[in-house]
């Protein structure tokens, strides 16, 4: 794994989310990506390229300080 840390990725099953996560798994970072649904096929590809997948939504604070912990 990385150095380099862990980047948080909010809308990371979207065009521009999945986009920005494959950019920096490529460049060496750690992604966690956020989405609603876990387990829907996005999720699945961006976790299967090496993102951790978190569950959470941006109009939920609780999921969003969970997602950030660690």
């Amino acid at each position: 794994m990385s150095n380099r840390g862990t980047i948080l990725v909010l809308g990371a099953t979207g065009q521009q989310g999945g986009a920005t996560v494959r950019h920096l798994l490529a460049d060496g970072w750690r992604v966690r990506a956020l989405t609603r649904d876990p387990a829907s096929p996005r999720a699945r590809r961006i976790e299967a390229l090496g993102a951790e997948i978190v569950a959470g939504d941006m109009d939920d604070a609780a999921s969003l300080e969970t997602a950030m912990a660690g």
